[in-house]
């Protein structure tokens, strides 16, 4: 027991009288993942002052929770790129962590201490509200296609206003002309591919939102399910598609292309 170890994950944005119930659950939930070891790692308690949850580690377990701290720690002080070597799970918990400070407009920081009471020494730290904001770019001009369903089409204008939907997203910001507003009309509710001019912006958290769409002209899709689709895509002699294993898999890889914007 004199060798154990005793961490503490220090939270400024709380004090124990004024912290939920349910959030201090869910920062003792993230920091028990964070260390790992979870036989080796022992909740001590709530200290006073700011939110102190007080942790100890068993002798025997502390080089390799020293270690686990240490990858994340080496990648950079303060924050976790997209891309790192430290364990994948310590570096999803760490941003868990990271999310839910900013969230409570909080920082926080571990610290080690010996069970004898000796200096406390920070292992790591995470900037959470103060962490750099991330940038947005563009808007980007790029042609390509949309599909959906054809929900809405209309408007006084000579720029006639459409709407697309496809789940649970709606593009609402296209637009064509009078003349294929007229053939778009014949569709409604009905699924087509719209193909133009989309005015793409790329936000902070990586994704591309479509900012407008300027419709030059449109397919209108068939009806059959995606297996009847995948289907007649095998029956295609010199196709390919008859010698894959998981079409349906390769269709989904294809659509989530990075590389593409629609």
């Amino acid at each position: 027991m004199n060798d154990d170890k005793k961490l503490t994950f220090y939270i400024d944005a709380y004090s124990p009288e004024t912290i939920p119930m349910a959030k201090l659950a869910e920062y003792l939930t993230d920091f028990a993942a964070l260390l790992g070891r979870e036989n080796a790692v022992h909740f001590l308690g709530l200290e006073t002052g700011s939110t102190r949850l007080a942790a100890r580690v068993e002798f025997e377990d502390v080089p390799k929770v020293r270690a686990r701290l240490q990858e994340i720690l080496r990648e950079h002080p303060r924050r976790i790129p997209r891309r790192m070597t430290a364990p994948r799970d310590a570096a999803r918990v760490f941003a868990q962590i990271d999310d839910r400070l900013a969230n409570d407009n909080a920082t926080g920081r571990i610290f080690v201490q010996d069970s004898e009471g000796a200096a406390e020494a920070e292992l790591l730290s995470f900037p959470g509200r103060d962490r750099p904001r991330a940038q947005s770019y563009g808007p980007f001009t790029q042609d390509g296609s949309l599909d959906g369903v054809l929900i809405s089409v209309g408007g006084k204008d000579e720029t006639v206003p459409l709407r697309l939907q496809n789940g649970d997203v709606v593009h609402a910001n296209c637009e064509t002309t009078r003349a294929i507003a007229r053939e778009l009309g014949r569709h409604l509710f009905e699924p087509i591919r719209v193909h133009g001019s989309g005015r793409w912006m790329r936000e902070g958290d990586g994704t591309w939102t479509l900012r407008g769409c300027r419709v030059h002209r449109f397919d209108v899709l068939g009806k059959e399910s995606l297996r009847e689709s995948v289907s007649a895509l095998r029956a295609v002699r010199g196709s390919g598609w008859k010698d894959v294993d998981s079409p349906l898999s390769e269709l989904d890889d294809l659509r989530r292309d990075p590389t593409e914007l629609h």
